[in-house]
């Protein structure tokens, strides 16, 4: 494949997509995406010549690097980015980068929906970092290398299809799931377990906390950039989910429910049930919605 870009082995492969106006106005969607083998001639900013044309500095740009080093500065912070880790930012933002020799990596070029809500949500869950070890690194590299493969192909997914592929791979970025580790070390993943495994007893954010020995403050602070919502409001949203099911698969009383479901009392129950369904628990298992 010829690719002109100064540093860029022909190797290289590089693709682009149109999306329709149905895509721009519902789906998440790729402008371009590539699989590019450099050496230290390489480099990129907001201002080259090809980024100043057209709609490039209005998406979001994605990396995976797979081999090498990358020398980034994004919004005037510089970082290094190497083997197995990602870097993600909105190229609205200033940004340059640069190649070390041997220098392989994936990339994608995309925007649509609520990316940068996505986007903002991702990098909290991340510290702020715009380059981290993603936990689902093989995940992604999975969905990235199937894309180019189809491409590559002439097979390339149609535009529905695209946009499920860009959600699963926000989604793991956000939520980090991918394969668990073998020495548990993800405490949040540890968090859920746990949780899940005491979900109907009385259980507080602090016995969770204890149970991955963080603090509980720094913990819900963890879990919330983590997940995009509490460990307490986790706790009632599955309670409440386990309700809804005994709810339409029983003939188990309201207030058997409650307490079968973790809560000290029938009026607590059908309190939190109203407030987050939004009709009573009577009237759910009369029309379940």
């Amino acid at each position: 494949m010829l690719i002109s870009e100064a540093g860029v082995h022909q190797t290289s492969e590089r693709y682009f997509f149109t999306p329709s106006s149905l895509a721009r106005e519902l789906f998440y969607y790729p402008t371009r995406c590539g699989h590019y083998f450099c050496d230290s001639r390489y480099s990129f900013s907001h201002r080259s010549e090809i980024a100043m044309e057209g709609n490039h500095n209005r998406n979001i740009m994605l990396f995976l690097i797979q081999r090498g080093t990358m020398k980034l500065e994004l919004s005037g912070v510089p970082t290094l980015a190497v083997s197995g880790q990602i870097v993600l930012f909105d190229c609205r933002e200033p940004y340059k980068y640069a190649a070390s020799d041997g220098l392989e990596f994936i990339w994608l070029l995309f925007n649509g929906l609520n990316v940068r809500t996505f986007y903002r949500r991702i990098l909290q869950a991340h510290g702020g970092r715009q380059c981290f070890t993603p936990d689902a690194v093989t995940q992604l590299a999975q969905a990235l290398g199937t894309l180019l493969e189809r491409c590559a192909a002439d097979e390339r997914p149609s535009e529905a299809a695209c946009s499920q592929l860009l959600h699963h791979l926000l989604c793991l970025l956000l939520l980090g799931e991918g394969e668990p580790t073998s020495d548990n070390s993800d405490r949040i993943a540890q968090a859920i377990r746990f949780m899940n495994r005491h979900l109907f007893e009385p259980i507080s954010v602090q016995d969770v906390a204890s149970a991955v020995s963080l603090s509980p403050s720094h913990f819900s602070r963890q879990f919330k950039a983590r997940t995009g919502y509490s460990p307490y409001e986790y706790i009632v949203l599955r309670r409440i989910d386990k309700a809804k099911y005994l709810l339409t698969s029983t003939k188990q009383s309201v207030g058997e429910i409650a307490y079968a479901t973790g809560y000290n009392s029938e009026e607590n129950f059908s309190h939190s049930f109203q407030k987050h369904v939004g009709i009573s628990p009577g009237l759910f298992r009369k029309y379940p919605v």
